[in-house]
């Protein structure tokens, strides 16, 4: 990992402080395996004969990024706390896609997350670590990683050749730490809108807007500091990509995502079930939305904008996931009008038949650095109504199959809605699934994210 101009290595953001704070207290490797325990754990300890590489071992894995493996296998090592058993995200997303398409010689992919527990397990293709981590108390859906001797158990047993960090609070200290001054090159993926996502959502009244400035003003000096000191910084849209560099990002690299495109897709009449997942018996549109039910996805906008319309021109709206405004937004579903919510569906085969009930999607969310539901949504062939801010946009862009609203305008959101009118039926369907297949291929992902690893791990990279 490599310092920013001006940015001394010591120095941390005052959010990297505090959860740095709480890693120096827990003394032990792991919280729930004891240092001899999770030396004897590796990756598929099922299998017989399984090659534990561990550096205590091999003096030589201290030396090198790709050299160390007696398999002569690149190891990539993932790092995120945006990975949870029980909600939707695109982060697990996009790591369960990862798994599956290195799940190939040549190749040792390891996915390291908090969790309850501390161990190893076979996960999609790859190897699933998890530390236990306390529960993220503004999410309690996720954990947050904060112990850096576990995660450097974690290291010396799969020896990465490159790491990719998915977050940007306790990850990046935590995987310099571990380290301990190995030379192996780090990667930034920037999956989280930190100003949209983070900084803007919880102070949006007015009377706050003092205080939304100096929060934005944090957010951009902290995105400078940290993304600064990874080896190369990746985003997954252009928009990301444009901001990123305006915010004074160097060595950033645009790596769209993709969409399984054999399991999302449009089905035939004969696959439909008798029962549909979205039921609604007035004759009216349907849209949906899945997704976190939380601040940042500014469902309250689309409410807001659905509610400006008289009953006749309201779409069914349902609102698929969970999160922790859920309750509240139950309760305005309550107070009248087409507005359902249905809890966080799991099962991919499920979300199919979901996409496919409805006849447009719905995605409100200024902060999507990509916009996965987008393209998972597209590829079974549903037209998008889109906020005008973020990636959403990007996503869409060229489908003939969308509609964009301006952030924060509930009567453009109402504007949109009827808007999304012309895109109904069997034309608009087929234009949103045959963009989905132009733009958005996972086999392109993770191509280019190789090339990248392949390129940084013969450099080596900086401790």
């Amino acid at each position: 990992m490599s310092s920013g101009p001006g940015q001394p290595r010591g120095r941390h953001c005052p959010a990297q402080s505090l959860l740095i704070s709480l890693a120096g207290r827990m003394r032990e490797p792991c919280r729930h395996s004891p240092p001899s325990m999770l030396a004897g754990l590796c990756p598929r300890t099922a299998e017989p004969g399984f090659p534990m590489v561990n550096v205590a071992s091999n003096p030589a894995a201290s030396n090198g990024a790709r050299s160390a493996s007696t398999s002569g296998d690149l190891s990539v090592v993932d790092v995120t706390s945006f990975f949870s058993e029980t909600a939707s995200g695109g982060v697990r997303t996009y790591l369960t896609a990862k798994a599956r398409a290195y799940d190939r010689p040549g190749i040792r992919h390891t996915i390291v997350v908090p969790g309850e527990k501390t161990g190893f397990e076979e996960w999609e293709g790859g190897t699933l670590a998890r530390i236990g981590s306390p529960v993220f108390p503004l999410a309690p859906a996720y954990r947050q990683l904060v112990d850096w001797r576990a995660l450097r158990d974690v290291f010396e047993i799969v020896n990465p050749s490159v790491i990719e960090v998915g977050g940007p609070f306790s990850e990046p200290i935590l995987v310099r730490l571990a380290l301990s001054g190995r030379r192996v090159p780090v990667v930034g993926f920037y999956h989280a809108d930190l100003v949209r996502t983070f900084a803007e959502p919880f102070v949006d009244h007015a009377v706050l807007s003092p205080l939304r400035a100096i929060l934005r003003m944090g957010a951009r000096r902290m995105i400078r500091a940290v993304y600064n000191r990874f080896d190369a910084t990746v985003c997954a849209s252009s928009s990301m990509f444009r901001e990123l560099r305006a915010l004074g990002v160097k060595n950033v690299h645009e790596v769209p995502l993709g969409v399984d495109l054999e399991t999302f897709r449009p089905l035939d009449r004969e696959d439909e079930s008798d029962t549909r997942p979205l039921p609604a018996r007035n004759g009216a549109p349907i849209a949906v939305y899945v997704g976190r039910i939380c601040p940042e996805k500014r469902l309250d906008v689309l409410l807001d904008g659905h509610a400006m319309l008289p009953r006749e021109e309201q779409p069914n709206l349902f609102l698929v996931g969970d999160g922790n405004i859920r309750d509240s937004m139950a309760a305005r579903a309550r107070d009248g009008g087409r507005v359902t919510l249905l809890p966080y569906v799991s099962d991919r085969e499920e979300l199919v038949r979901v996409y496919n009930a409805a006849d447009y999607y719905v995605a409100p969310g200024p902060g999507e650095t990509f916009g996965l539901s987008i393209g998972e949504a597209m590829a079974c062939g549903l037209p998008v109504l889109c906020v005008g801010r973020g990636a959403g946009p990007d996503r869409v862009e060229g489908s003939g199959a969308s509609e964009l609203y301006r952030h924060g305008d509930p009567a453009d959101v109402a504007r949109g809605i009827r808007a999304m009118r012309r895109h109904l039926g069997q034309d608009a369907r087929e234009r949103a699934r045959a963009h989905a297949e132009r733009t958005l291929d996972w086999a392109v992902t993770f191509d280019r994210l190789l090339a990248l690893y392949d390129q940084l791990a013969s450099a080596g990279g900086t401790s």
